[in-house]
């Protein structure tokens, strides 16, 4: 595969996943050869990206989602942060992983396993599988507390939802005794007019 090839395929999918293009578009062979020559550079086990492309937020979300198990998708703070909360960023990719076997280990990616049925809605957000924001915001309470004042006021301000709509989730997982309950539960106590206090 030529590197005018490689450069291509970069631009159109950020991260290059191995099982997306070998052996459509190069050889397994080829593949590792790129590694060996500085062309590629891993970030997870079958994936990679091209050498001299800027290791962005979103290329490790999407690298960290493609090297997962199937069916996993953003949640917490990442979801948080795809959504539009600035302050939801950070260098580790949250994922919510199917919880029907261990998803592994990756270097950079936290893994969380609901056992809830439902399994969390996907979506997607500029390309990437995520949870729903009103989700992502319980995950947070959860996993998170400290930052969930910061989140839920962006998220709202950004017109992901209402806090009405907060408070009818929360009605709804208090009964399902859900994690981050009682942490959301407190933010919509300090919730006043359109912003929360530690915003003021």
């Amino acid at each position: 595969m030529q590197h005018s090839s490689l450069t291509d395929l970069a631009l159109r999918h950020g991260s290059l996943v191995r099982d997306s293009v070998v052996p459509s578009r190069m050889s397994l062979a080829a593949w590792y050869r790129a590694h060996s020559s500085g062309r590629l550079v891993r970030l997870h086990p079958g994936v990679a990206r091209l050498a001299g492309t800027q290791p962005t937020p979103r290329l490790r979300i999407e690298a960290a989602i493609a090297a997962s198990m199937p069916g996993s998708i953003a949640g917490g703070l990442t979801a948080a942060w795809l959504w539009g909360s600035p302050s939801a960023a950070g260098p580790v990719v949250e994922l919510l992983a199917p919880p029907y076997r261990h998803p592994g280990r990756l270097d950079g990616v936290e893994f969380h396993r609901p056992t809830a049925v439902p399994y969390p809605r996907s979506c997607t957000v500029s390309g990437l599988r995520t949870c729903d924001p009103l989700r992502s915001v319980l995950d947070v309470a959860a996993w998170n507390p400290t930052r969930l004042d910061a989140v839920l006021a962006e998220l709202v301000g950004a017109g992901c939802f209402g806090i009405d709509a907060v408070h009818d989730m929360l009605g709804r997982e208090r009964r399902q005794g859900r994690p981050g309950v009682t942490a959301l539960a407190g933010a919509l106590s300090r919730w006043s007019g359109d912003r929360l206090p530690a915003l003021a």
